[in-house]
């Protein structure tokens, strides 16, 4: 085989790091666009940030939105917790029943851990209790629950010759009450049964409907969170009214005690895009008023176009361009973004008047054929980005649903759909609820042919259970 030398031109796409930068920031929401544009501040001198008294003006308090409690994105999950298995870290049951039963307010700034430590070192106990409670104390978690077995804890104190005598599983289990005693009641539980136990035998009253309670969540918590009363009642022996009183004491209690304690996780999300009412149409602005605003240094500018022949301005010529590339890249990343948003609020203004039962069916293609842009620029553009309106706080990509044909010619939405079935399902009697089957044929009789199974994978899209889990007394 010869060997030789040869030249061939080609083409390709190379993506610049210009490219490069743009797509990023593209990609990010307006929380992540704030930290770049400060760590571009910190590492680029020729950057500085301005923000001056008037700009605070321009963002409101309802632009910063707590995403759990907002439109679309804080929609309550199921309220059964027992069959959900749902809970929410930031709600405790701080609600009073029959007895004297209460439990604390958070404590801001402490851990649980270091809560139970705090209540510990207030008990008269002994170094051998003491040690084995530190232990246990030590494996439990932020829900509050006990995550090793006693006979494994027992093995690890065993390490503690010094200690005589050794310790037995008598004394771990005596160190166990010492801690399922401190606050949060309910702590230091190793299954949910035993934590709402511990939580029921915190009622001082003794009463029918608490022994029926402590029946339930000892022996009948699977039946209880699949919501079969009728065999409930049938090995419990008790009639219907007893039941559902029983019930709403257990639904009072807290099956994650833990998360009472310390700071509550909150996830706070700065809107891209406000949407707004004015002369009779709804119109998109840009939430810039929420980002940090970084503009080139005049002065320096100046300094290195004076010394552009000078070579020991040479990385501040590169910075200057960095700054320039990183200026020009945000604007465009603003346009982008303020067309799409702009297109879909167009497409949608009946979704603003009538809510999303009123959803036009819209896909990509439909906005970048509009705009004269690629579908995945659009996707980007609506990915992490979310939109604050008058009826709550939305993704962009929410407002993207497939197109579903009626029976009169007319077009709709998939959002609009479920929405219908949404609206069917709150309107379902508690103890008969509407099965699969029957949305499917309420909906044709409103002129929109969906199959049983689309019916139940929107359900299960919006979480909403089955009928036999929504069922109840």
């Amino acid at each position: 085989m010869k060997q030789g030398l040869s030249l061939k031109q080609s083409q390709r796409l190379t993506m610049t790091p210009q490219l490069q930068q743009a797509i990023k920031l593209l990609q990010m929401n307006n929380i992540e666009l704030s930290e770049e544009l400060l760590h571009a501040h910190e590492t680029n001198p020729l950057l500085e940030l301005e923000d001056p008294p008037e700009r605070q003006e321009v963002t409101h308090e309802q632009d910063i939105v707590d995403i759990n409690s907002s439109g679309e994105a804080g929609e309550a999950l199921n309220e059964d917790w027992v069959s959900s298995q749902v809970y929410d870290r930031a709600t405790t049951s701080a609600q009073q029943f029959e007895g004297d039963y209460d439990i604390p307010d958070n404590n801001v700034g402490l851990t649980l851990t270091q809560h139970l430590d705090d209540q510990l070192k207030l008990l008269s106990l002994s170094d051998r209790e003491k040690l084995a409670a530190d232990y246990l104390v030590g494996y439990i978690d932020e829900a509050g629950y006990l995550q090793i077995e006693l006979e494994e804890l027992l093995v690890e104190l065993g390490q503690y010759q010094e200690i005589s005598p050794v310790f037995t599983l008598e004394d771990i289990e005596i160190a166990l009450k010492v801690v399922q005693s401190l606050e949060p009641i309910g702590v230091g539980a190793r299954n949910p049964g035993e934590c709402l136990h511990l939580q029921l035998n915190a009622v001082d009253a003794e009463t029918e409907t608490l022994k029926l309670a402590k029946e339930i969540v000892d022996h009948h918590l699977p039946l209880l969170g699949a919501r079969d009363y009728q065999t409930m009642k049938k090995r419990l022996r008790c009639e219907e009214d007893a039941l559902r009183e029983a019930i709403k004491m257990i639904k009072l209690l807290n099956p994650h005690p833990g998360y009472s304690i310390g700071d509550v996780s909150v996830n706070y999300i700065a809107p891209d895009v406000v949407v707004e009412h004015h002369k009779g149409v709804w119109l998109a602005r840009l939430n810039t008023g929420a980002l940090p605003r970084v503009e080139i240094n005049a002065e320096y500018q100046q300094l290195v176009n004076e010394n552009a022949s000078n070579a020991s301005f040479s990385q501040m010529k590169e910075q200057l361009q960095d700054a320039k590339w990183l200026l020009a890249n945000i604007e465009k990343r603003h346009s982008t973004i303020l067309s799409v948003a702009a297109e879909i609020v167009e497409r949608q203004q009946a979704f603003f008047d009538h809510g999303p039962a009123a959803m036009r069916p819209m896909i990509l293609r439909d906005v970048a054929e509009v705009l004269d842009i690629h579908e995945s620029t659009v996707s980007r553009a609506t990915n992490g980005k979310y939109m604050l309106t008058p009826i709550g706080v939305f993704e962009l990509k929410y407002f993207f649903s497939t197109e579903l044909n009626a029976s009169d010619g007319t077009n709709t939405s998939s959002v609009a759909i479920q929405t219908l079935i949404k609206e069917m399902i709150n309107d379902e009697p508690p103890t008969k609820p509407i099965s699969d089957m029957k949305i499917c044929k309420a909906l044709e009789e409103q002129g929109f042919e969906v199959a049983r199974r689309t019916v139940a994978k929107y359900r299960e899209q919006m979480n909403i259970p089955s009928t036999s889990k929504r069922k109840s007394l």
